[in-house]
């Protein structure tokens, strides 16, 4: 309905538009008639001023029968002058001088700039109607035939005009224009920018939804699973006599004190992560040597994993230090290798490469594993953001652990990176400013 209602405003605009543009060409057409009519009288003023230059030198007396009192009366209020008159005038001053076309072409030019006309002026004729043919021109032999014209006609007795050929007026009329134009084009512009940033909130909000969904389910596999665990080992304990046994009994108290402490994590990082991104996390920076950190981090996750997992850690210098906090940093290189061996095949390859430039402490861990495609890869930082693998179902989480990795690498003033590509495994950088 949007997109019809601004079709819609658009069309009327264009219809609008164009009637506007028409009413200007045709009040351009009237200015362009009196710029030449204005042209014509100051071109007869012109004229008799030449010949009583002539007169006063040569000391001889005009004498114009018949209309000597009407050349005197033109002299004298020429403006206020009725048409029969001034046709009169323009004949008996034709009779004794031609119309000097240059002149009457300059006179056109200056008019033309004093109404506004941009329209270049190409040449003018002066025409026979009667018979068609041109009784005087100012274009060159040579010159170009052109196809917009203009006909004023100065002498109706004897059908005689003006032919004034000028270029198209569509862009005298376009400037004349061009306030209601940038107006209306400013104005689709913002509706447009309105509508565009309508729809990408709505689709945001959309996406928003899914991922809140995604979470909720996710949230509530992952809490459910130790809670039933849990009680199904108390559950043993009570109704099968399993407490009997000392040692079963051990066996299965120790798998309720392991799902409830996982329990415990689940919670802690879910109210962790649900702080406001926007408050100040504290976080207590020292030299840190990477390479124990790193090693003893990948051994963590070895034994928590059954996968086959084979690491490679190259740091150079050995002795290298990272500026941070230590256990942020620590659960962000957890989360990184643990990702990495989730997102693997059986048999997982990881590669973990430390070494400094001048500004920064970098940190690369690669692995072989199914990898992110280019869709997905500006969204995996994103709260509660899961990427979609189809069928695959086997891989646990709630879409906050890279969204932590992010977070604290910012409050680090570092950044992080990746590189992927599908099947053919990821790369996450990291960068930490240096002390």
């Amino acid at each position: 309905m949007i997109i019809v209602g601004l079709l819609s405003l658009f069309i009327i605009n264009i219809f609008y538009l164009a009637g506007l543009y028409n009413a200007i060409a045709k009040e351009t057409a009237k200015l362009v008639l009196q710029s030449i009519e204005e042209s014509d009288n100051e071109e007869i003023q012109h004229r008799l001023n030449v010949l009583s230059s002539l007169s006063d030198e040569s000391t001889q007396t005009i004498s114009i029968e018949k209309s000597g009192k009407d050349i005197e009366a033109g002299m004298i209020a020429f403006s206020r002058l009725i048409k029969e008159v001034k046709l009169k005038i323009h004949q008996s001053i034709d009779s004794l001088m031609p119309v000097n076309i240059p002149v009457l072409d300059s006179l056109i030019v200056s008019n033309f700039k004093k109404k506004g006309i941009s329209a270049r002026l190409f040449y003018s004729e002066i025409v026979d109607l009667n018979s068609g043919t041109v009784i005087a021109s100012s274009h060159a032999a040579a010159a170009q035939m052109q196809d917009n014209f203009y006909l004023y006609e100065y002498d109706t007795e004897n059908r005689h005009a003006y032919k004034i050929y000028t270029a198209s007026m569509t862009v005298s009329v376009l400037k004349r224009m061009s306030g209601i134009l940038a107006t209306t084009f400013l104005t689709i512009v913002l509706l447009a920018y309105a509508f565009v940033y309508f729809i990408r909130t709505v689709v945001r909000q959309k996406t928003l939804e899914e991922m809140k969904r995604d979470f909720t389910n996710n949230m509530t596999h992952e809490l459910n699973t130790p809670i039933s665990v849990a009680y199904s080992a108390v559950d043993t304990l009570l109704n099968f006599k399993q407490g009997e046994s000392r040692e079963k009994s051990r066996q299965y108290l120790n798998i309720c004190i392991e799902q409830l402490s996982h329990l415990r994590d689940l919670v802690e990082h879910i109210l962790s992560m649900s702080m406001d991104r926007s408050k100040n996390i504290t976080v207590n920076k020292a030299l840190i040597e990477l390479k124990p950190l790193l090693m003893q981090i990948v051994s963590q996750q070895k034994l928590k994993t059954e996968k086959c997992v084979d690491t490679v850690i190259i740091v150079l210098p050995e002795n290298l230090t990272v500026y941070a906090d230590k256990t942020h940093f620590s659960n962000i290189i957890n989360n990184l290798i643990d990702n990495a061996i989730k997102y693997s095949l059986v048999h997982v390859k990881i590669e973990i490469k430390a070494y400094f430039d001048e500004k920064y402490s970098i940190i690369s861990i690669k692995d072989n594993g199914i990898g992110i495609n280019k869709e997905n890869q500006k969204h995996i930082f994103d709260r509660f953001y899961r990427v979609p693998y189809g069928n695959l179902h086997n891989v646990k989480g709630y879409g906050l652990g890279l969204f932590y990795v992010k977070t604290m690498i910012e409050q680090h003033d570092g950044e992080i990176t990746v590189k992927s590509a599908i099947n053919k495994g990821s790369e996450f950088i990291i960068k930490i400013p240096v002390k």
